[in-house]
Formats: C-alpha cells, sequence, structure tokens
C-alpha cells in the first residue's frame, strides 16, 4: 500500500511511503516518517495499491512510514480546504499544514500526544435575554443554520450582535451536545471585554482563546481539547480557522470588515474569506457580524448571496450619540489640534463626572522630525519612509520596519539646532490635555503598549479611575465603557491621506465604530468630529447617521472604476536589493502575462524602499470566476530561481503598501 503524505514544508508538492505490512492506515491520520537525515510528522491524504502516474520514483525506492498517531483522523472536507488555501494563495500546501500543526504537532512530541476528555457535566447555563428585535433576529438565523449559509449579522453599536450570535450557537449545541462553534475575532488580545461577555455565557462548555501570546503548554493543552471534540466554543484570532476541529458546527466571524482579518506577513490569506469557503467544504452556517459591513458582503446581499439580518435599535433602548461636526478651517481653536467647541465639551463632561474618549489614529508623539532652517526631514535609513517620534521612549521609530534611533535636537543636514516635532500623535494629545487639564486622569491606549497594559487600564476605565481615554483604533473595537459619553474625533480626515481605494471604506467603518462607543448606557451620549471637510459625503454620512448614502455613493464609485467587490485584485511585489534589476523583473513579468487581463503597473510601490529592498507593485485585475493562480506560481517558482529577487504575491490585498 502506498499512502501519498502533506508534510510542513515550503514545497509545492507531497511525498509517497509505504505502509508497514500488517498495520491499518485511514487518509487523515497523523503519521511519522523519516525525511532526509531526520524525522518529520505529515497527514494521509491519498492510499492506493500503486504509485501514480508520472511520479519518477521506484516503489522499492520509498521509505517506509514509521509510526502513526492515536489523534482523531482529520475529515477530508478540512484536508481538501488545505490544498484550496495554499492553491488560492499561492503558498504551498504544505506551509498551510504548519498552521495547522501550530508548533505543537512535531517529531518532539509525537508519542506525547495522549489527552484524557473529561466529561461535559453542563448545567446552570447563563441565560441570554433578548429584546423583541433581537428575537426576531435570532429566529431569523436559526432558521438558516441547518446547513451552508452566509448570514450577515448587521446591528449597530450597542445592539447586541453579540448576544443573538451566542443564542445561535446555544440553538446548535442543543441540537447536537458535540457540536463545536469557531468565534473569530479581530486582534483577539484587543477585545478582552468581549471575550469576557462570550466565555461568561458559556463557560460550561470549554470555552477557549486562541492566539498568539498563548504559552506553549495552554497551545497544546488547547489545541488537543479542540481536536478531541472537548473544548466546544474557540474564540479566537485568524489562526484559529487552522485548528483541526472533530465537528465543526458554525462559524461566527465578529467584526467582519475589520483589515486585522488578513494575514500580512507569512502566508498571506484572508480569515474571513477562508473561512466562507470552510463553512461552504463542511456545509454548516456562517454569521459575519459587524455594524459597518464591507462592500463586499454588501454586494452579495444585494445580489441575494447572502442572508440579511439587520438590528437597528441599540439594546435597553439606548439612543445613539448625537453627532456635531467642527469645522478646522473655520473655528476658534485652543490650540494646533483642539477646537474651542470640543474643549468645552471635555470641561461639561468632567464636570458632571463621566467619561471622555479623545481618538487619533496616530501612535506616537509627532508624525516627523524636520529642521527649520533646511527643510530636512529624518527619515529611515532601511525604507522610503519617515521616523515616528516617540517621546515617551526619546527615540525615533519607523513603524514598518522597526529601525529605531536616539531622538535628534541637531540636524544632520545643517548642523542648525532647529529640529522640531511635526504633526500630533496621541502622546503630543496627552502631553496638551495634561497643560490644559492638570487634574485629567488620563489612559493612553495604543499599539505600543503591551496587551498586560492595555488589560490594566481597561479596568481603571472601568473603575471610573481614569477620566480622559486617549487612543487609537485599538480602542475603537469591542469596549463598552458604561461612563463614556463623549468621543471626539479630533482628526476626521486622517486616514484618507493615502492612495488605498479602500480609504474611504475603512475611514467611515472607524469613525462609525468608534463614535458607537459613546452613551452606550445613557441617552446624553455625543460625538464630535473635527474635519477640514465638512461637505464630504462620508461626514455627511456620519454626521445624520445615513449609512445608505455612503454605500451607495461608494459603490456606484467601484462599480465606475471597476473595482472590487464588482473585480478581483491580485498584487505583486518585486523586491530586490539592485533596483535595475527588479524593474527589468517587473516588466519581464507584466509583458509575460495574457493580453486578456487588466494589468497596472510596475511602478514604484507607495514605500518604494523598504528593509533595505527596493519594490516594485503590479495589480492585476481580474473577474471574481477569473483563476490565473496557477499561472502566476510558474513566475514565482520561474523568477525566484536564479534571481536575487523576491516576488510576494498578495491575492485580494488589503494593503497597498
Amino acid at each position: 500500500m502506498i499512502a501519498e503524505i502533506l508534510l510542513p514544508v515550503p514545497i509545492n508538492k507531497t511525498f509517497y511511503y509505504t505502509v508497514p505490512e500488517n498495520q491499518l492506515f485511514f487518509v487523515g491520520e497523523y503519521v511519522l516518517v523519516p525525511f532526509g537525515f531526520r524525522t518529520m510528522v505529515g497527514i494521509i491524504l491519498k492510499l492506493s495499491d500503486t504509485i501514480p502516474s508520472g511520479c519518477n520514483i521506484e516503489k522499492l525506492q520509498l521509505r517506509v512510514i514509521i509510526s502513526k498517531s492515536s489523534l482523531p483522523r482529520v475529515n477530508i472536507a478540512f484536508l481538501n480546504f488545505i490544498k484550496w488555501v495554499g492553491n488560492y494563495n499561492i503558498v504551498p500546501a504544505g506551509l498551510v499544514l504548519k498552521m495547522v500543526f501550530s508548533n505543537v504537532i512535531h517529531a518532539k512530541s509525537f508519542y506525547k500526544l495522549e489527552f484524557s476528555v473529561k466529561k461535559n457535566d453542563r448545567y446552570n447555563d447563563v441565560e441570554i435575554m433578548l429584546s423583541d428585535e433581537q428575537r426576531a433576529a435570532y429566529n431569523n438565523i436559526v432558521n438558516k443554520i441547518s446547513d451552508y449559509s452566509v448570514i450577515v449579522l448587521d446591528g449597530e453599536t450597542g445592539s447586541g450582535k453579540t448576544e443573538v450570535y451566542c443564542k445561535v450557537i446555544r440553538e446548535l449545541i442543543k441540537r447536537d451536545s458535540t457540536a463545536q462553534a469557531l468565534i473569530l475575532l479581530p486582534e483577539i488580545v484587543l477585545t478582552l471585554q468581549l471575550i469576557k461577555r462570550i466565555k461568561h455565557y458559556f463557560d460550561n462548555y470549554y470555552p477557549v482563546e486562541w492566539h498568539s501570546n498563548l504559552t506553549l503548554r495552554n497551545r497544546r493543552e488547547y489545541w488537543l481539547s479542540i481536536a478531541h471534540g472537548q473544548s466546544l466554543i474557540v474564540i479566537g484570532a485568524r489562526s484559529a480557522l487552522f485548528l483541526p476541529y472533530k465537528n465543526l458546527k458554525i462559524i461566527i466571524v465578529d467584526e467582519e470588515h475589520d483589515s486585522s482579518f488578513k494575514q500580512e506577513c507569512g502566508v498571506l490569506y484572508n480569515a474571513r474569506d477562508m473561512s466562507i469557503v470552510l463553512a461552504k467544504s463542511l456545509n454548516i452556517p456562517i454569521i459575519l457580524s459587524s455594524a459597518t459591513p464591507s462592500l463586499e458582503a454588501i454586494n452579495n446581499v444585494l445580489k441575494s448571496q447572502y442572508y440579511h439580518v439587520k438590528l437597528r435599535q441599540r439594546f435597553g433602548n439606548a439612543k445613539l450619540p448625537s453627532v456635531g461636526i467642527v469645522d478646522l478651517c473655520k473655528s476658534k481653536m485652543v490650540n494646533s489640534w483642539l477646537s474651542d467647541k470640543l474643549y468645552n465639551k471635555i470641561l461639561e463632561v468632567l464636570q458632571r463626572q463621566d467619561q471622555v474618549m479623545l481618538f487619533l489614529n496616530r501612535r506616537g508623539y509627532a508624525k516627523l522630525r524636520l529642521c527649520k532652517a533646511c527643510g530636512f526631514k529624518i527619515h529611515c535609513k532601511n525604507c522610503a519612509t519617515w521616523l515616528v517620534e516617540h517621546k515617551r521612549k526619546n527615540v525615533l521609530l519607523c513603524h514598518y520596519c522597526g529601525y529605531s534611533c536616539i531622538m535628534q535636537n541637531v540636524c544632520t543636514n545643517c548642523s542648525e539646532s532647529s529640529l522640531v516635532s511635526y504633526g500630533i500623535g496621541v502622546e503630543k494629545v496627552e502631553e496638551d490635555i495634561i497643560a490644559l487639564i492638570p487634574n485629567a486622569k488620563i489612559a493612553v491606549i495604543s499599539s505600543d503598549i503591551s496587551h498586560k497594559d492595555i488589560s490594566v487600564m481597561i479596568d481603571l476605565i472601568m473603575r471610573s479611575e481614569v477620566n480622559i481615554i486617549i487612543g487609537t483604533q485599538v480602542i475603537a473595537k469591542g469596549h463598552n465603557f458604561p461612563k463614556l459619553t463623549l468621543v471626539g474625533v479630533i482628526d476626521a480626515d486622517l486616514g484618507l491621506n493615502n492612495s488605498d481605494l479602500r480609504a474611504t471604506e475603512r475611514t467611515y467603518q472607524l469613525l462609525h465604530q468608534v463614535s458607537g462607543r459613546s452613551g452606550r448606557f445613557a441617552d446624553n451620549g455625543e460625538v464630535i468630529l473635527q474635519t477640514y471637510d465638512v461637505n464630504s459625503p462620508l461626514i455627511k454620512s456620519l454626521s445624520s447617521y445615513n449609512r445608505e448614502l455612503f454605500y451607495n455613493l461608494e459603490l456606484e464609485s467601484r462599480l465606475l472604476t471597476n473595482m472590487p467587490p464588482y473585480t478581483r485584485l491580485i498584487g505583486i511585489i518585486v523586491s530586490g536589493k539592485n533596483e535595475a534589476h527588479v524593474v527589468n523583473i517587473s516588466k519581464q513579468i507584466v509583458k509575460s502575462l495574457p493580453n486578456t487581463l487588466t494589468v497596472l503597473g510596475p511602478a514604484p510601490a507607495p514605500i518604494s524602499f523598504l528593509n533595505m529592498q527596493y519594490r516594485y507593485r503590479i495589480l492585476i485585475k481580474v473577474q471574481s470566476n477569473v483563476m490565473i493562480q496557477k499561472l502566476l506560481a510558474k513566475y514565482k517558482e520561474y523568477y525566484t530561481k536564479s534571481n536575487k529577487i523576491k516576488i510576494t504575491i498578495d491575492v485580494d490585498p488589503v494593503n497597498f503598501m
């Protein structure tokens, strides 16, 4: 008997081994095999009596499987999913398998994978209370969960989407006591409150978290618990999609619009899109939950491919916050960034002992350091980007490659002591607020802070030991602060200043989400948006809660330019140390592409020099039903074989840097 085995290696092929005599093996089993001068764990994809035609190896030359594991077998649908993810995203399936193994399954641990399943004694389930609107949404969804369907749970911020999908999960487990549910969250360590709520509802079902911050011990324990069907509820980041579930029956993608679901390094994939494929493979339902659904989701709803369930009322009849607009072109200003109107509102809210959130999506103290004498800007030595000033750490930092240097006061270009900070970040906002309101109790939350410190700060906010929260997009999602009644958006135009085709959509989603933090438990919630463009459709949509205005205009714009969601994009980044060589290879690739494709470029990438590498971008536009991955895989293999060139292919890119 011959076994075709997939191994967790970056080689786009499978391997053949002989099955030991008098032993029974099955497709989907984990096996230990010799590989070169070492041993490796793989999964059996196929068993047959003969070597496939075209395989240039004799049966006598095949090596023998060493052993097999007692782990539950991986089902065929999931094996096909692993191969599909590799083919679609133009990466070896072995690298996808490596994500499945999650550093838990390897040769050294192969004989140490015992797991004793505990008895599930479920008792005292916490009741999930639903409003009439939530109950109607729940009933609509429950009618769709017997097989594959994509359900867009489109609910206003604070409308109780979490309670609805948790109730749906409860119903599934009631029907099948072994059913497992996966809840995917963007940046799981930044949504600690939401995780606590979900765990509270499912405490008797062995809920586990899955993310990169787990200890190796916890990772191993949780992986085995999921594989054996012990843990029924998995709350995870992107990688949780690739865990070997024994009986997965539903997938929830919370905040489905969030770009964090796209993995930007290693294996490039969009966890939201791949989860839809997995749901279809397993014939199970998937719920895409959001207060601001992606244009892709909205377009599929309009085409009747996705089922649409709406929640328009905040839970407990709380009102949506009022939205005020400050025209920065005309407004009286307290300082460079704070309008008189926002400042007075802050004082008013603090006077009644409520909380304020000031939102600015820029880390650090200042956008850059520049010389007033000669205009020189301090840039990264590895990249074509400016260094961002981080005053707390007294460093200038590159947000792309991580390079840093000690803060400079003397210009290296003209030797004058004329360096000044330009453009504000959250650290500068904190400094100015301390000067204006010395007794303010401030928490600054951004991705520069450790997850542990973020958790501590959130606890302080919940205990009202903080009255002014200053933060980036980290605070825009998943948090419920009862005393928060004012959100001030310092620069509503900030996210629009780049060449990303989704810049407007992302800015709308982010500002809508952060606005939704205000007044969740009160009737006096307010939002103030500071902008230089009060007449933009985006600002008008946000201020009037006219979401349809924004979506209709944005969809119309995408249709006119033939951009997603009406087409698909594939990005190719060609990079290397020799710019002329990079340009030459880029042109060769474009020249060899079929004439039927719409190709943009090659052109220097927006960040044209990164990590000491020149970067050129090619953008291919294809119809949704056109698959050119096999062709691009051949190009990638051919051009990277002998050239000192790296080719990165990003199918359905969300980042255009």
